[in-house]
């Protein structure tokens, strides 16, 4: 695969769109190819990835820790892990490939290099960092009950 087709891969990650086409071809001169077969564990609930993921091809489930749900990941250009490229974040829950899966790892040292080159990205993730934990609040507040009910 040509390092064009893996900055278009991440640019189908709505998360990369906050770089240019330049700006992802860097992450993917960075990004490390994963390929795993059917029933292997991409992480497990509680490890601390490297970096975030970007699915390819394939498919994974998802098992949270506290919940008996599980949610599958199939569609190409998921990002695994946002909140992984700026912090150590401690996975929630253990994804384990239905099918044989390739995906992209962009690691939190590529993406912080990336963002001291560029502050205009590092604004840009900022933002839509900040409008995604504000859907999640919006959302918990919609469901908190009322006091005096």
């Amino acid at each position: 695969m040509h390092l064009d087709d893996i900055a278009h891969i991440l640019g189908s990650a709505e998360f990369f769109t906050i770089c240019n086409l330049e700006q992802r071809r860097m992450l993917a001169f960075a990004s490390e190819r994963v390929q795993l077969a059917a029933g292997d564990v991409l992480f497990k609930s509680g490890d601390v990835t490297p970096g975030a993921y970007v699915l390819i091809s394939g498919a994974l489930t998802s098992q949270q820790y506290d919940e008996e749900k599980e949610y599958e990941v199939s569609q190409r250009g998921t990002l695994i892990g946002q909140l992984s490229l700026i912090t150590e974040q401690k996975r929630r829950a253990t994804l384990t490939c239905l099918e044989p899966a390739e995906l992209l790892l962009v690691t939190r040292s590529s993406f912080l290099k990336l963002i001291e080159q560029f502050p205009e990205v590092a604004q840009r993730a900022e933002e839509m960092i900040r409008n995604d934990i504000g859907k999640y609040v919006t959302s918990l507040e919609e469901i908190k009950p009322a006091k005096n009910a």
